[in-house]
């Protein structure tokens, strides 16, 4: 299948995906359900393959796509993420939306779609315009909006001109949802290690509740680029330990 010479229409669309499913990798499949504890089914698609396909659709009827785009298994949901990146700006923005809103119901979808927002980012512009509108999402009712909002800060916005804003953003953010409190971890860890003082003067001033610092720490503990004079900074902050489970989900970031 040609993909970029495709005029997307339903019938185009099915042989399209029928031809997927025939690539699909069984252990792969079965690794990645359980991994990504979701509802959807998934394929069994790596995820190189699925970016070259988009990419392919990217150079063609990219709309008509967008269009006709299936969102049964979460392979497909992915490639929607994945061909609306490749639009102009101001025509992504409500596919965007759409993923925030509609389509992300898992950690995977989320953080896959939020890092493969560079080529639209790219110009500086569109990406000062974004870091407004993804304002939306940082105060949906959804919780997986809420986790796209900080996961887009994670991977776009941790950068010296933005960092402090993205810190009082992701400390602003109220959510007992796992998903969103570990998102919130996880960028206090990045933004720790690619900024040290900021990050450790916002934490200071206005630390996160505790299980969300515990988590934190964890985090940071984790990373390699984080000094091991820091973990043991950070680990002499840590408060009690709370009894009060926070959920019963599965921990993934």
């Amino acid at each position: 299948m040609e993909l970029q010479h495709i005029q997307w229409q339903p019938t185009q669309y099915a042989a399209f995906l029928q031809q997927l499913s025939e690539q699909a990798d069984p252990d792969y499949q079965a690794f990645h359900q359980k991994l990504l504890v979701s509802d959807l089914p998934v394929l069994g698609i790596r995820l190189p393959q699925l970016r070259k396909l988009a990419k392919e659709i990217g150079k063609g009827d990219s709309r008509g796509f967008l269009s006709v785009c299936g969102t049964t298994f979460h392979e497909e949901r992915l490639l929607y993420g994945f061909v609306s990146a490749t639009l102009p700006y101001f025509e992504f923005l409500p596919h965007s939306d759409h993923m925030a809103e509609v389509l992300t119901e898992n950690w995977g979808t989320c953080d896959t779609f939020c890092s493969s927002l560079r080529q639209v980012l790219s110009i500086p512009e569109n990406k000062a315009h974004y870091f407004d509108h993804i304002l939306s999402y940082l105060s949906s009712k959804n919780p997986w909006a809420l986790r796209v909002g900080l996961i887009i800060m994670l991977t776009q916005y941790l950068q010296e001109d933005t960092i402090t804003e993205v810190l009082q953003r992701t400390g602003a953010v109220q959510s007992d949802f796992y998903y969103v409190r570990m998102a919130q971890a996880w960028l206090f860890a990045t933004a720790w290690a690619k900024f040290r003082d900021q990050t450790a003067a916002y934490l200071q001033a206005c630390p996160p509740e505790a299980w969300t610092f515990r988590k934190f720490v964890q985090k940071a503990c984790e990373s390699r680029r984080i000094s091991p004079e820091d973990k043991a900074y950070l680990k002499s902050l840590l408060p009690p330990v709370s009894r009060t489970s926070t959920t019963s989900v599965s921990q993934h970031s």
